[in-house]
């Protein structure tokens, strides 16, 4: 029997699609189908995809194109360095559907001993242009390095990173939350939490970026890591110029800011970059911590400047008497034009600072 419904929505140019608004051939619930629906389709949803043991997950996109994950999308276990998953395309839209998760089963991998372990795989890669927006996402359980951001104009906001059970017994480490390097320009990150056992944000090279409204639980800080390519390498000489974090909470990890370079690192710049209203609470060593002599204690031949850096409205705790709430140590003539305001972090040691910013007393 002839659908005479069907047809009128054929020809009043209506597509039959899923309740989603999505073409079913849209639809990626199987490993096998990514390359075809990639291909072929601008709106695509994933939903509870089981990727194999091994393989990456790559979204190549159209441009303007939108993805929605949706229920548990799970990685299979295998030990090779990732990325998991990697999203290419310009101005595309990638979302996580309300309850969805995407799950590195990191448990399966966590040793005690991070990067000096056995190869874990990276996480989630984005190497986007074009005004790109990736938001509402839940990583969970990431073997290693989180999030890597090697993009131009992309926003990510809404993300929920959930390491919190690799921090039993000390079994995670090295799981950065967010990586931004190559080179990347215009990226704004907020609205976040991240739950992890390194760095909550560190930057390696980039300009115009922002963090905003970001939690930091169990990490390492918000942070910098500039000419970490080492001096094998003088061709990635690396700058970070203007960063701004600002209303942000860093809680229950080692340090609250942490800028580091050190004497085997390569040639780098961070300069013009920005600290505002920061809280801290439960830190175990530094409150801002800026060393150049990372890697090499003592040794003050760094060859990354840090210019015009301001550090305003910082406020919170340390915990323990090895804790300082400030420790600053710059290489021979590497730092300039710092300004402190409105630092009040109780608790810890004394400051230390063989550089003293315009504004603040150590």
């Amino acid at each position: 029997m002839i659908d005479l419904f069907k047809i009128f929505l054929l020809l009043a140019g209506v597509s039959l699609s899923t309740s989603h608004g999505v073409d079913p051939n849209c639809n990626i619930t199987r490993f096998s189908q990514v390359e075809t629906v990639v291909k072929n389709c601008k709106n695509i949803v994933v939903s509870n995809l089981e990727v194999p043991a091994g393989k990456q997950l790559l979204l190549d996109l159209q441009d303007d194109a939108t993805v929605v994950f949706e229920g548990h999308t799970k990685f299979g276990v295998a030990f090779w360095e990732g990325q998991l998953v990697v999203v290419k395309g310009k101005h595309v839209n990638v979302r996580g559907a309300p309850g969805s998760i995407l799950d590195a089963q990191g448990e399966k991998y966590w040793d005690h001993r991070g990067d000096h372990g056995k190869v874990k795989p990276k996480f989630f890669a984005v190497e986007t242009t074009g005004g790109s927006v990736f938001s509402n996402i839940y990583l969970l359980n990431c073997a290693h390095y989180c999030v890597h951001v090697g993009a131009k104009d992309v926003t990510i906001r809404g993300w929920t990173i959930d390491n919190v059970a690799g921090n039993k017994d000390g079994l995670a480490l090295n799981t950065d939350g967010f990586g931004v390097a190559s080179r990347s320009d215009n990226i704004l990150i907020e609205d976040t939490v991240v739950m992890n056992q390194d760095d909550c944000v560190v930057v390696n090279q980039g300009t115009n970026m922002v963090f905003r409204n970001l939690s930091c639980y169990g990490s390492h800080g918000l942070s910098f890591a500039v000419g970490f390519s080492g001096k094998d390498k003088p061709e990635n000489h690396s700058v970070a110029s203007n960063i701004t974090f600002e209303n942000c909470l860093v809680a229950n990890g080692l340090y609250g800011i942490h800028i580091k370079a050190g004497p085997d690192f390569n040639k780098g710049r961070i300069e013009g970059v920005t600290y505002r209203n920061i809280q801290f609470s439960g830190i175990t060593q530094d409150g801002i911590y800026i060393q150049e002599d990372y890697g090499d204690i003592g040794n003050l031949n760094s060859e990354v400047k840090i210019d015009n850096l301001t550090i305003e409205n910082v406020w919170g705790s340390v915990k323990g008497h090895h804790a300082r709430p400030v420790h600053i140590v710059c290489g021979r003539n590497a730092c300039s034009n710092w300004r402190f305001t409105g630092i009040n972090i109780l608790g810890g040691g004394k400051n230390y600072c063989n550089y003293k910013p315009e504004g603040f007393t150590c």
